[in-house]
């Protein structure tokens, strides 16, 4: 039977990993979990749920596929901004992709695995005795935060998936996929409840609180806005959710931090003020390290790194100069030589020097929600939601261009205009963030930024091939044109 689907019958879900190293700060999750723990003789505890939580974070940060190194990244390689010319990375990046390529069959089981994790400890949630009534809260508006994550990237990358619970995961074969409708529902449905359950903060950085489920539930208003669902009323709802972080409940809460360049140091990845929800690598014994460092740097010139995933030339030319530009690319090589002399595509340089490495493991941060992208959301929402751009969003891209050093964009643009130029700015703000693909698929965008460079590209491409091996004719079918 096939692999995934056995992975999701069995009740032995739950790894019991520690949940965070003694003085760390980050959520550092274990990566060799030694034992397995059957649901029935679990969650007796707060230990028990604590260890349970940390197996919903578990499968999206702890492996070479993850979010901790290439799995995610080369999935978006549709964007400009990610190029992968390795032989298992680079279909999606050419338009190429069948249902057995192995970047899809790599990232679709952990986004589940999450999900299955999620689901058997917020059910069990109900059964506990004698455990104060705010753990409970905090640690079930954690795993909704997380499967509604886990959720989220799924739906954007296939569309219409199976929508699993506690009490029908273990029956997929016969559990029909969802519409895109219901999936963001219940999307939303976690994320409200986030909101109202979370804290404003934690001690340890890498956890979600209150403020990170209101940010991830403006981008998910955003994108319902766009294709597939296209609800325009949502825009108003994006904009009102950034809005909190930026002018209401939460202001202050968060900002940008002065320089661009600081985001992407060791020594500012669990101080900086911008981000808001990301996951945090260690080298500490135990615990899980990042190798987006290693995957993004290049494997000569005295960086030692593989070289698997950069950008496009491109992007590159077309990439504003700046400040912002000198923190993205990695201009000068460990040994002097500048990147035009390697012979290489342009190297992406975020992930280089944000924390130490020991051979293949590193310190290295996967960022998914910051600042500045709640202020770009907030732009563009409002500007379509009110007709027109306001002052309020012009202050907000203005902001984010400040930062890069550009200057504010002309008084009197036309709603229109006004839109591309924010879209353009996320393109860069965001670069390699695993934001483009995404920007590109909700506004429709995909054939138009590639059919020059992709003859065959088509509006099939939007969204990715199903693994083969899941799919179930009348159950969970392919995606159209594959």
């Amino acid at each position: 039977m096939k692999k995934y689907r056995n992975m999701k019958k069995s009740l032995v879900l739950f790894v019991m990993i520690s949940t965070c190293l003694a003085g760390c700060l980050g959520v550092e999750l274990e990566e060799n979990p030694s034992s397995l723990v059957a649901p029935e003789t679990f969650y007796k505890t707060e230990a028990d749920l604590r260890a349970a939580l940390t197996g919903v974070f578990n499968p999206l940060f702890s492996k070479w596929e993850d979010f901790s190194s290439y799995g995610p990244i080369v999935l978006t390689g549709g964007g400009e901004d990610i190029r992968a010319d390795a032989g298992i990375f680079n279909d999606p990046d050419k338009f190429r992709m069948s249902g057995g390529d192995f970047s899809v069959n790599i990232v679709w089981p952990f986004l589940y695995q999450s999900i299955s994790n999620a689901n058997i400890l917020i059910d069990k949630l109900t059964e506990t005795q004698g455990i104060p009534q705010n753990t409970l809260n905090e640690i079930e508006g954690q795993a909704k935060f997380i499967r509604a994550l886990s959720y989220f990237f799924l739906t954007r990358f296939w569309g219409e998936v199976q929508l699993t619970t506690a009490e029908n995961q273990t029956n997929v074969d016969v559990l029909p996929q969802a519409s895109v409708q219901e999936i963001y529902d219940a999307v939303v449905s976690d994320l409200t409840d986030a909101e109202n359950l979370l804290p404003l903060s934690f001690s340890e950085r890498g956890r979600p609180n209150k403020v990170a489920a209101t940010a991830l539930l403006s981008k998910v208003y955003l994108t319902m806005a766009g294709w597939p669902l296209e609800k325009i009323e949502y825009y108003a709802l994006a904009r009102d959710k950034a809005n909190a972080l930026i002018n209401g409940e939460f202001a202050g809460k968060y900002r940008l931090e002065d320089n661009f360049v600081d985001l992407w140091e060791g020594s500012t990845r669990v101080t900086n003020d911008e981000f808001i929800f990301a996951f945090y690598g260690t080298i500490a014994p135990g615990g899980t390290p990042s190798r987006l460092q290693k995957t993004t740097s290049a494997a000569g010139f005295g960086e030692n790194g593989w070289e698997s995933v950069y950008s496009e030339h491109r992007f590159f030319d077309a990439f504003p100069e700046g400040p912002r530009k000198d923190a993205s690319f990695t201009m000068i090589m460990n040994d002097g030589t500048p990147w035009e002399e390697t012979g290489s595509f342009p190297l992406i340089n975020k992930y280089r020097d944000v924390g130490e490495t020991i051979n293949a493991n590193g310190e290295g941060v996967t960022v998914l929600l910051r600042y500045a992208d709640i202020l770009l959301i907030y732009a563009e929402a409002a500007n379509l939601a009110e007709g027109g751009p306001s002052q309020t969003a012009y202050d907000a891209v203005n902001a984010v261009r400040r930062r890069a050093g550009l200057d504010d964009l002309a008084s009197g643009m036309s709603q229109l205009d006004f839109d591309k130029a924010v879209l353009d700015e996320r393109n860069w703000e965001l670069a390699f963030e695993l934001n483009r693909w995404f920007d590109l698929v909700r506004r429709k965008m995909v054939v138009d930024v590639n059919k020059d460079l992709y003859p065959h590209v088509n509006e099939n491409n939007r969204l990715l091939p199903k693994p083969t091996t899941q799919l179930v004719p009348g159950i969970l079918d392919q995606n159209p044109g594959y």
